[in-house]
């Protein structure tokens, strides 16, 4: 036993050494986890703003919608610009827009904005939001060679991301709650700009330009069965995605422990950062089996927190189920990477991304209508329905997918 956790260490600490051991790797990674962090904070920021300006939740909550629906519709667009005409011409442009949209809203309470001009703003920041993690994988695709430590850095960049949107709530609602309203965006602002500088300027690792886009709104080199079944796959984890937490509310309302729905999510996201680092030091080249396998216990498992009886157990039981997380993106990741020209990787990515989106504006809804109609266990019944349908995409995909396992 200890020889094979010795084993795995080693393996561990030399795959992930040797990712950062290639010239420029950090240099873009460190400014890129700074970036991503206020990235993470950016929506919620939005919302408490926007509430705290106008002293209206409605307000604060279709500002923060404006702000995710742009970025959902408008990033793939900036994204294609930024495939065509580098990272460094485009983003610097963009984010600079974004800032200035952030610092409008903060701005807006001693402007008397109405809130038309509020709503307006949020969708400004949203379209112009930097698509940090493509951005940094994009740079990871061309810096590392090797397809194993390749995996490794698409798993680290999943557990960065999983880390960010951990901590990222925590400090917007802390600093917005004590501080100030508006604290929390203002934070959200400034580093995405100092990490986007940081990363901006890492100029040895920026992909090479690539003007040979076709097609009108979607490069015609992304219209194949591969990446429509991914983008499919990636709706039906936004469906997860959408509905957890809405769920997992609700449970925690109804056992009079409403502030403690943060603990039990937070408790899925931390196992599925470990989760997610142990792949990319253990990947063996089975992205699609993996994925099916999890997303199976990902329906499941939602099934059975509909059984819950007590918080201690809720909390251990979305961390297994909300482990399985990593095991979906991450595999996902690899998969896009392999089927995907790099001159199209950004768009690739952010159509991923906006698939996740749709998945989550449609899931919400539905569970939370669930919820109020019957219980916070039928929530969990109808979101485990809803994420049944990424297992049987996968499976029905498997005869495409599986092509890509063993293509290096």
């Amino acid at each position: 036993m200890r020889t094979g956790r010795v084993s795995f260490l080693s393996r561990f600490a030399d795959r992930y050494g040797r990712v950062f051991a290639i010239p420029g790797t950090a240099r873009f990674f460190a400014p890129g986890a700074i970036a991503r962090l206020g990235v993470a904070m950016s929506g919620l920021a939005v919302l408490w703003a926007v509430q705290g300006s106008s002293g209206s939740f409605a307000l604060g909550g279709a500002a923060s919608g404006a702000f995710a629906l742009a970025d959902a519709i408008v990033g793939p667009q900036v994204a294609r610009v930024i495939d065509r005409h580098g990272q460094r011409r485009v983003v610097f442009v963009t984010a600079t827009v974004f800032a200035a949209a952030g610092i409008g809203l903060v701005l807006a309470r001693s402007w008397s904005s109405s809130g038309v001009v509020m709503i307006g703003l949020a969708a400004v920041a949203g379209a112009t939001a930097p698509p940090v993690g493509a951005l940094s994988a994009a740079r990871w695709r061309k810096t590392v060679g090797s397809p194993p430590l390749l995996a490794a850095a698409l798993s680290l960049e999943g557990s960065l991301n999983d880390a960010a949107f951990l901590v990222g709530p925590v400090v917007v609602t802390v600093l917005s709650a004590t501080v100030a309203t508006w604290c929390g965006l203002l934070v959200s602002v400034l580093l995405i700009s100092a990490g986007m500088t940081g990363m901006l300027t890492a100029r040895p690792t920026e992909p090479v330009c690539d003007r040979s886009s076709r097609g009108i709104l979607v490069d015609s080199r992304l219209v194949n069965v591969r990446f429509l079944a991914l983008f499919a796959a990636n709706l039906a984890m936004g469906l997860f995605f959408g509905g957890i937490g809405v769920a997992i509310t609700a449970f925690a309302i109804a056992h009079g422990a409403g502030a403690l729905a943060g603990v039990i999510s937070a408790a899925g996201g931390v196992v599925s950062l470990s989760v997610g680092l142990a792949y990319g030091a253990l990947e063996r080249g089975r992205p699609v089996k993996t994925m099916i396998a999890a997303g199976g216990i990902l329906a499941v498992g939602c099934a059975l927190l509909a059984l819950a009886p007590n918080l201690p157990v809720m909390i251990v039981g979305y961390g297994l189920v909300g482990g399985c997380v990593a095991l979906v993106l991450i595999p996902g990741s690899i998969l896009l990477q392999r089927t995907t020209a790099s001159g199209a990787y950004t768009q690739a990515m952010t159509w991923i991304n906006s698939a996740s989106a749709i998945g989550i504006a449609t899931s919400a809804p539905l569970v939370g209508y669930v919820i109020q109609v019957h219980t916070w266990a039928a929530g969990f019944l109808g979101l485990a329905a809803l994420t049944a349908l990424l297992p049987v995409t996968l499976l029905v995909a498997y005869p495409v997918l599986g092509r890509m396992e063993r293509r290096r």
